[in-house]
């Protein structure tokens, strides 16, 4: 995507919505993150793995064992100051891994882009919930409305809390399928437990 046209894409839509009709602008945040969302984008889909901001702080063992394991180095973009909660920050995680890792189907060609959106305290540094609407919105601004319609949300699933604390699910994630020729598809047969919503129901 050209500079222009995905500067275009991120500040012409005004908001992201959820199915529930909840509405979130992040145009103010964007406009003061835009080169870092445009490297983490040209990081996340990039091949290396020295591109990713995480590789130089990885043992050069570890990223070769990811690599024979048909995963890449996580990509972090953020943190960056949540819209629906003036005391949060929100940090953004991309990572593609073989399908066959993810859906535990050895032999299964093609692969899967997950972004995962997490919430924290700025001072106190606690894990909180995810805003669904703000999530979805930084998701769009990262991969834009065409790609956008072949995301599936699962929710959000990273727990905190215990026995001394009412367990919360926290992080929201979010899949791309895409074969073996980088063609998005349709959600395939899994068990990863969780229910895919498409986020094209949501536009």
């Amino acid at each position: 995507m050209a500079a222009g046209a995905e500067h275009a894409h991120v500040m012409r839509r005004r908001a992201a919505c959820t199915v529930d009709g909840m509405c979130v602008d992040i145009r103010t945040v964007l406009r003061k993150h835009e080169e870092e969302l445009r490297r983490f984008r040209r990081d996340l889909f990039s091949t290396d793995p020295a591109d990713s901001g995480l590789a130089s702080v990885v043992p050069g063992a570890v990223l070769e064992q990811m690599r024979a394991n048909g995963q890449t180095v996580p990509h972090r973009f953020g943190p960056v100051r949540s819209v629906t909660d003036r005391h949060a920050v929100l940090t953004i995680v991309g990572d593609i891994l073989d399908q066959a890792v993810l859906l535990e189907r050895p032999g299964r060609e093609g692969s899967v882009l997950t972004l995962s959106v997490a919430a924290k305290h700025k001072q106190l540094g606690t894990r909180q919930a995810v805003d669904p609407a703000e999530a979805r919105a930084w998701v769009e601004a990262i991969v834009g409305p065409d790609w956008l319609p072949h995301f599936y949300s699962a929710g959000n699933l990273s727990t905190v809390g215990g026995t001394s604390a009412p367990r919360q699910l926290t992080t929201a994630y979010f899949y791309l399928f895409l074969g073996a020729d980088g063609v998005p598809h349709a959600e395939p047969e899994h068990q990863l437990g969780v229910t895919l919503s498409p986020l094209a129901d949501a536009a």
